[in-house]
C-alpha cells in the first residue's frame, strides 16, 4: 500500500490543490479515497510521513495554508492525532474551506475541535467510487479549479476499491447463502416428511380399518382427519387409538366380533353391527 503513494506523490505545484488530512494510523484506508480522485483529476497533496527537518516543518505549514480545500477523513485516530488535528485547525482558522469525511456516522467535527456547520459527507452511505468522486465534487467549498489532468492507476497500485471489494464479498456471501438455503432445505425436507407421517396405531385392528380408508396413501393427520366412520374386521384389543381420530363418529363390528362379550369403545360413536342387528 505504501508503494502507491510513492509511485503517486502529493501535489507540488502551484495550481490549486486540495489538502487530504488524515492520521497516520489511516493511511491504508484513505489510499481508497485518494484513488478515485486522482483518476478524475484532482490535484491531491498530503503528507508523507513526518518532516525530517525544521525546513520541511516550515514547507508543509505553507503547503497546509495555501490548500484551497482541506478534505478531512476524521476517525477517533485523526482526533487524537496532535499533527492531524493542528493542520487542519490552521486552516479553519484562515476561513478555509474544509470536508469531513464521515466512515462510519459518529459525528467527530466536535472532538476535532472544528465547527459544527462544516459539511461532512458520509462515506457509509455510498455505494462506490463514482458516488464518492460525485460527493466530493459537488460538496460546498469544491471549486472546478482543483480539477486537472486525470491519472491513470493500474491495479498493481492499490487493487480495487473498497467499494469494489466489498461489491465482491457481498456477492461471494449471497452465493455462499443461496448454497446453504438449498442444502439446508434438501436436508430438511425428509425430516418433514418423516414427522408428518408420525401417526401410528398401536391396535392392529384399528389399524387395519384406518388403513383401508386412507388407501394406498400414507397415514398422516391430514389424511385421517376426515374420517367419519370405520369399519372393524374384529374386536380391538383396546380402543385408546381412537383419540387418534377426531372427526369419527360411527363405527361398524362384526356381529360375530361381540360373542366373546368384549367391551365397547366409550365415546359418543354410533355402534353398528355388521351382519345383523343394530
Amino acid at each position: 500500500m505504501y508503494d502507491c503513494y510513492r509511485k503517486y506523490p502529493p501535489y507540488e505545484g502551484e495550481e490549486s490543490y486540495i489538502y487530504l488530512a488524515f492520521a497516520e494510523a489511516d493511511r491504508g484506508k484513505v489510499w481508497e479515497i485518494l484513488r478515485p480522485l486522482l483518476e478524475r483529476g484532482c490535484r491531491v497533496w498530503y503528507n508523507q510521513g513526518r518532516a525530517d527537518s525544521p525546513e520541511e516543518v516550515v514547507r508543509r505549514q505553507a503547503r497546509y495554508r495555501g490548500a484551497a480545500l482541506t478534505l478531512l477523513y476524521l476517525t477517533d485516530e485523526a482526533c487524537g492525532d496532535h499533527n492531524t488535528k493542528s493542520n487542519v485547525l490552521v486552516n479553519q482558522n484562515d476561513d478555509a474551506p474544509i470536508l469531513c469525511l464521515d466512515p462510519d456516522g459518529k459525528d467527530r467535527r466536535l472532538a476535532m475541535g472544528l465547527k459544527e456547520n462544516i459539511p461532512h459527507i458520509p462515506l457509509y452511505n455510498l455505494r462506490g467510487e463514482e458516488q464518492l468522486v460525485d460527493a466530493i465534487i459537488h460538496a460546498e467549498g469544491f471549486s472546478q479549479e482543483l480539477l486537472g489532468e486525470p491519472v491513470k492507476i493500474s491495479d498493481e497500485s492499490g487493487g480495487k476499491s473498497i467499494f469494489g471489494k466489498l461489491t465482491l464479498l457481498f456477492c461471494i456471501l449471497a452465493i455462499v447463502m443461496t448454497i446453504l438455503f438449498f442444502l439446508g432445505a434438501r436436508n430438511a425436507a425428509p425430516a418433514e416428511t418423516e414427522a408428518i407421517e408420525q401417526v401410528t396405531f398401536s391396535d392392529p385392528v384399528l389399524y387395519s380399518a384406518v388403513k383401508e380408508e386412507v388407501g394406498k396413501g400414507p397415514i398422516t393427520e391430514e389424511t385421517i382427519f376426515g374420517i367419519t366412520a370405520i369399519t372393524l374386521s374384529g374386536m380391538p384389543e383396546n380402543w385408546e387409538d381412537l383419540s387418534l381420530l377426531p372427526s369419527l363418529q360411527k363405527i361398524r363390528i362384526p356381529q360375530k366380533a361381540l360373542l366373546g362379550e368384549e367391551p365397547l369403545p366409550e365415546g359418543e360413536y354410533t355402534i353398528e353391527l355388521v351382519g345383523g342387528g343394530t
